[in-house]
């Protein structure tokens, strides 16, 4: 009995630890600790907490594998806390948005279990995407936050398909542009188009002249509830449709078959849930519901929901991850 009340108090307690790793980082404790040992004097003049404060907060860190100490008050990060450091494949952004937006709607799950809509909305009175084009920090965050997953995963799906050497590619939602950005500098005589938010855009158009390829891609700013530009081979839309409810996910769709026509391919790209892990799926299943009112799906419902939205799906790949890379066609 004891085991289990121990176990159901440590469930309980979770916001606890999502507001202790996020302090950490909007203290830039990861950062500070990047080069080496730290003392609770350096560490306090760097973040501003009084050293006594510092100490409780810090023994904390230590508890969830963060910090270890190294001598008398004084401190090293793990291996553990370089994934919360600013900078590439890092969960820094995630963080901050854990620790701030996303706790914020978690705490309306209740009006999500009722409604079936966006418990974000309910608590923000905007959606995500709107509350993002308002929020320049927030935005940043979230940039960050779909860098790193794409990053993670970038090699796997750039093994699943035998994208062209040359034609143009569009990406619809390209987040921060790294997909794009990729594959361009692969293939120099590839064209890309960009297509995302007018509040976002600007960060994907960031991401090509870092890596030298912005005068190869066209930015385009929209609302693919609405329409998507037109003139590309192969529009790939990626992580995308799990956002929203079929509903949208299938208007969304035929606005691009719409600009696919006869000759072009469509590959939707999404993690698939995987039953087999049911926590993990059901987590990230609920974070769609919670967050946009979205929802996550299985690689049979992608492909019943491109047959709805009037495609013919020609092949369907999947990696190791769960990430699945489905080729349709407009009969």
């Amino acid at each position: 009995m004891t085991g289990m009340f121990e176990r159901l108090n440590a469930l309980l307690d979770g916001h606890i630890r999502t507001q202790l790793v996020a302090s950490a980082v909007r203290f830039r404790i990861p950062d500070h600790l990047a080069d080496g040992t730290l003392t609770d004097v350096e560490l306090g003049g760097l973040t501003g907490i009084g050293v006594p404060t510092l100490r409780r907060y810090m023994r904390a860190l230590e508890g969830l594998g963060l910090v270890e100490p190294a001598g008398e008050n004084a401190y090293r990060g793990t291996e553990l806390i370089e994934l919360l450091r600013r900078g590439t494949g890092s969960l820094y952004g995630h963080a901050l948005m854990a620790g701030a937006e996303y706790y914020e709607a978690w705490s309306e799950l209740d009006y999500a279990l009722r409604t079936g809509d966006s418990a974000f909305e309910h608590r923000y009175g905007r959606d995500l995407w709107h509350h993002l084009g308002g929020d320049d920090d927030a935005a940043v965050s979230f940039a960050r936050t779909m860098r790193s997953n794409t990053e993670r995963f970038l090699e796997e799906i750039l093994k699943l398909y035998d994208f062209p050497d040359d034609g143009v590619v569009a990406d619809l939602g390209a987040g921060d542009g790294t997909l794009l950005a990729e594959l361009l500098v692969r293939s120099p005589k590839l064209r890309g188009i960009a297509f995302e938010q007018s509040a976002t855009v600007g960060i994907a158009r960031q991401t090509m002249e870092d890596r030298a390829v912005a005068d190869r891609c066209e930015f385009v700013a929209g609302d693919f509830l609405a329409e998507v530009p037109r003139g590309a081979d192969i529009y790939v839309i990626k992580s995308v449709i799990h956002n929203w409810n079929d509903e949208a996910a299938l208007r969304i769709l035929r606005n691009c078959r719409a600009s696919v026509g006869e000759h072009g391919r469509l590959l939707l790209i999404e993690r698939a849930l995987k039953i087999d892990d049911a926590l993990e799926a059901a987590i990230r299943d609920l974070a769609m519901l919670v967050l946009l009112g979205g929802q996550s799906r299985s690689v049979g419902e992608y492909e019943a929901l491109l047959r709805r939205a009037g495609y013919a799906v020609e092949r369907t790949l999947t990696a190791p991850s769960g990430f699945c890379l489905l080729e349709a066609r407009v009969p």
